[in-house]
């Protein structure tokens, strides 16, 4: 018996197969083609959207995104590879119509509709919000290392540069010794004549002035450090304890979905202070009045803790060791709380809330304490009388003047007073009855303490969900080790923060589209974007 013979290709057929036949009803790139058939593309702000009216005809921009969304959704991210797919994928003929751009107008593309990508990756969002893929009880929020289109060779810190300015010092020294010694024995060198040594250092001192000259617009600019190729990369500490020019990608990952939220390209070193941005957008993108998020013990930030209690964001950040709760002061600010106001959710009626020491209904049981609290003010130099050179008078905190009254002999003090200045000045400088100051004889300036003086405080204690902290990293390296390992993206291609954001946008919208086809079929979500 014989094997399984394929058809002769050059066997013609009465009724040709159509492009058609070969993408199965439950293949992923039906997701693609009619989710990008539904975006306006207008809106999201492409170019040659509309065509032009003289000259060759362009590609048109939905079948390269379709092309670009395609690639990265099956690991493929260089332009020049997806040229070739073009010629050789059933799927990617029938996804562009067998269509065979030439690889730089595929890569042109990503790179000139940068802005839009991101506004695409939002778009999907909003149809997974709007089909309820997202849990919405729980995001978490972390950064990651990818690295930049800049080595670390053409990256420079001020302490590099210093050090090699040292070392560029000491070989001018070593070579202008050289030379001395040739011209006291008036005989070149074995190895180096005259010429060459000058020459060397010539070359020395031109990289002295060049590293001079990037020291200094290092510090006009206050950074410390500068990228050639990517200027807006930094070097960064990654995960293995080594250094790489990398941008800090934050994202915001829901916890019942594992899916991106919302991301973000920044070129901090570290996530301190990005707690508060990044939930924020989540907020947005997920269209909920309070929303709870976690982070690690790196944006334990107060500032930025205390901007997401007011926005209506109640943060779960890992504290350090031995450490239980979270203590935020801040000023104490009278005023009427109404029952509305105390169940409103909105931002403003929150921070109302807050700066008047009230807990808002929408915080009840969310771990989440606060009190108003009464301290005295006080503090050396916080408030001071000045005697002026004569000894007559002395000006007080207030800045009312204070007459001699009273040469006190067995005390060795001169004593200064004014009723009618202090008669109706609300502020209590002194404990004295009579409103008068004691100065020695030798001295000029008094320092005070204002123990009468009595300020209020709004203590608010934050303790962490400890459970939801140990989700956290379950939720959020999810994403990550998917689009770099999976994915091979570990790297951005492109250069600059803008660039970089078109290139992980794509990542992310792939890796969204995956999980959204995982939890509901092919079938449903092309039935919902067609609408």
């Amino acid at each position: 018996m014989g094997h399984i013979i394929g058809k002769d290709r050059y066997q013609f057929t009465l009724f040709p197969e159509t492009l058609d036949e070969y993408i199965s009803e439950d293949n992923p790139v039906r997701v693609i083609d009619a989710f990008i058939k539904q975006l306006d593309l207008i809106e999201a702000g492409f170019i040659n959207v509309i065509p032009a009216r003289e000259g060759r005809p362009s590609y048109g921009p939905n079948c390269l995104l379709k092309l670009y969304l395609y690639g990265y959704f099956n690991k493929i991210r260089s332009s020049r590879k997806l040229m070739h797919e073009c010629r050789r994928n059933v799927e990617v003929m029938w996804l562009i119509g067998k269509l065979d751009p030439d690889f730089r107008t595929i890569s042109d593309f990503r790179k000139n509709n940068a802005k839009a990508l991101k506004r695409v990756f939002r778009a999907f969002v909003k149809v997974c919000v709007e089909l309820g893929l997202y849990t919405r009880e729980l995001v978490a929020i972390d950064g990651s290392k990818f690295r930049a289109a800049n080595s670390k060779d053409n990256n420079i810190t001020v302490s590099k540069l210093e050090d090699r300015l040292k070392r560029i010092e000491k070989n001018i020294t070593e070579y202008l010794e050289e030379l001395d010694r040739n011209d006291q024995n008036e005989v070149d060198t074995k190895e180096l004549t005259k010429e060459e040594l000058q020459q060397k250092i010539e070359v020395l001192r031109q990289r002295q002035e060049k590293y001079n000259e990037y020291i200094k617009e290092m510090k006009e600019s206050n950074e410390t450090q500068k990228s050639f190729v990517d200027p807006e990369s930094r070097l960064m500490k990654t995960h293995n304890g080594g250094f790489d020019v990398c941008y800090n990608v934050q994202t915001a990952v829901d916890a019942g979905s594992h899916m991106v939220v919302d991301f973000d390209v920044t070129n901090n070193c570290n996530d301190m202070g990005l707690l508060y941005e990044g939930a924020k957008r989540a907020k947005e993108a997920l269209e909920e009045e309070i929303l709870e998020v976690v982070a690690d013990n790196g944006y334990e930030g107060k500032e930025d803790m205390l901007e997401c209690l007011k926005s209506g964001i109640i943060p779960h950040v890992a504290l350090k060791d031995g450490v239980a709760e979270q203590e935020i002061v801040i000023d104490y600010n009278e005023s009427v709380i109404t029952d509305e106001t105390l169940h409103s959710s909105e931002p403003e009626d929150i921070q109302k809330c807050l700066e008047a020491g009230v807990l808002p209904a929408v915080y009840m049981n969310k771990n989440i304490e606060i009190e108003v609290v009464e301290q005295k003010k006080v503090g050396p130099g916080e408030k001071c009388f000045t005697r002026s050179e004569d000894g007559k008078t002395v000006i007080c905190p207030e800045g009312r003047t204070l007459n001699k009254a009273a040469d006190l002999k067995n005390k060795s003090k001169i004593r200064y007073t004014s009723r009618s200045a202090c008669s109706h000045c609300l502020n209590k400088c002194t404990t004295s009855e009579f409103k008068q100051v004691d100065l020695k004889g030798g001295q000029n300036i008094l320092f005070i303490n204002s123990p009468n003086v009595i300020e209020r405080k709004v203590k608010i204690r934050i303790k962490p969900d400890k459970e939801k902290i140990k989700t956290r990293k379950m939720v959020v390296e999810h994403p990550f080790g998917t689009v770099k390992r999976w994915c091979d993206a570990s790297y951005v291609l492109m250069k600059g923060r803008v660039k970089a954001t078109a290139d992980l946008s794509l990542s992310f919208l792939a890796y969204n589209m995956k999980r959204a086809i995982r939890m509901v079929g092919v079938s449903e979500l092309v039935a919902v974007m067609r609408g």
